[in-house]
């Protein structure tokens, strides 16, 4: 019913009304921190969490969530189950989420040494603090994998894989350690944000849960901030939820529309920055003034394999030793004319970071050295450029040194 109001001051303030044949071609943005109830009767059977109903923002909202469940049928594609998606403030929020909803104090969380910078220090500065005992192994030795699930038979376990890894991009066999995992009634946490959905689906191998920074691929432009947490179990992502809406690190409508704006073109753009990224490491790995290059689509790579078995292409990150110092690194990164220096991943352009001064800078230099991330290593997010125009870039910036 339309209400007419005696005063002007009270129209302004007023909601209009929307025709309900309006049927927008793209979802907009529900950009309401609240939402209303027809009757105290409906408010309390929401309260009651009422499937599909909304409340407040953090709790959750259409748009955001419409998003959050996109990204879960990319994960779960090709399976006979659905999956359930959960969108929040970022990356680390949603490594948070995740970590948090599945172990709690005097649990055990075994992970990898090569892992993103900022994962190791939430890990040993947070995650620790909540009482849970943090493993770092080689989780491509099964056997020490296996004797570690074994020894620690007593408590709950809960395995963190991050593959390719970040900046070495190693791979972690998905489905050998997925049924070691189910053998000792272990949860298995998957980040998937270098590979995405189209060319890796670890629910497919037996994850229970995946993360990503929706920063990176998935939204793809560099405009939006984010992450999400796909849970293979519905109790597993009212877990999350729980924590996320107590913690307030939710996404924000004008984000999640973002981030679906630029999913829509993911596929297009992983496919063609994986074929780029292939080019320029099979280039790298014959010059002169490059010792190394980590990229899982050549053959030298020590887990090709591995890569070649569970991606559907090999991706758009690479890394390589230029030079053989700090310096040399220094030089070639100030160089630079087109690929951009910057601490991110995953956007069109071709963006270049150096880990051991940026993204790794709080590993300690001995643990990134045994990883293999060296003063001269460069770490590469091939954009959507020709592949001979970012070839190019890097070979006058390498003359120099």
């Amino acid at each position: 019913m339309d209400v007419k109001f005696n005063h002007i001051e009270s129209l302004c303030a007023s909601e209009p009304k929307l025709s309900n044949s309006t049927e927008a071609h793209q979802n907009p943005i529900f950009a309401s921190s609240t939402f209303k109830f027809e009757s105290i009767e409906e408010g309390m059977e929401i309260f009651q969490s009422q499937p599909g109903k909304h409340v407040y923002t953090r709790y959750g909202n259409p748009g955001i969530e419409s998003v959050a469940q996109k990204i879960a049928d990319l994960e779960s594609f090709g399976t006979n189950y659905n999956a359930y998606g959960l969108l929040t403030s970022s990356g680390m929020a949603a490594l948070y989420v995740a970590l948090t909803s599945i172990t709690e104090s005097g649990n055990l969380l075994i992970t990898q040494g090569n892992l993103y910078g900022g994962t190791t220090e939430l890990l040993h500065k947070i995650i620790t603090k909540h009482g849970i005992q943090v493993l770092i192994l080689d989780l491509a030795d099964e056997f020490a994998l296996e004797t570690a699930l074994k020894t620690n038979e007593g408590l709950s376990k809960t395995i963190l894989v991050e593959t390719p890894s970040n900046p070495t991009l190693q791979c972690i066999h998905l489905k050998s350690i997925c049924k070691l995992a189910k053998k000792y009634d272990t949860k298995i946490v998957v980040d998937n944000t270098f590979a995405t959905p189209i060319l890796q689906r670890p629910l497919n191998f037996g994850a229970d849960v995946v993360i990503h920074s929706t920063t990176k691929y998935i939204h793809g432009h560099g405009l939006s901030t984010g992450g999400v947490v796909v849970c293979a179990e519905e109790k597993l992502h009212k877990k999350a939820w729980e924590i996320m809406k107590l913690v307030g690190c939710n996404s924000n409508p004008y984000d999640a529309w973002l981030i679906n704006t630029g999913m829509k073109t993911l596929s297009l753009r992983i496919n063609q920055q994986s074929n780029n990224a292939h080019f320029l490491a099979q280039k790298l790995q014959n010059h002169s003034k490059i010792t190394k290059v980590n990229y899982p689509g050549l053959e030298s790579h020590a887990t090709h394999n591995i890569a070649k078995e569970q991606m559907h292409l090999f991706g758009a990150m690479l890394s390589f030793s230029v030079g053989s110092t700090l310096e040399d690194a220094k030089l070639f990164c100030n160089r630079l004319h087109h690929c951009s220096l910057a601490p991110s991943l995953g956007e069109t352009d071709t963006m270049v970071l150096h880990p051991a001064s940026m993204s790794h800078l709080k590993v300690p230099s001995e643990i990134r050295k045994q990883y293999g991330i060296t003063d001269n290593l460069i770490r590469l997010s091939v954009g959507l450029e020709h592949p001979e125009d970012i070839l190019a870039d890097i070979e006058q910036s390498i003359a120099v040194i």
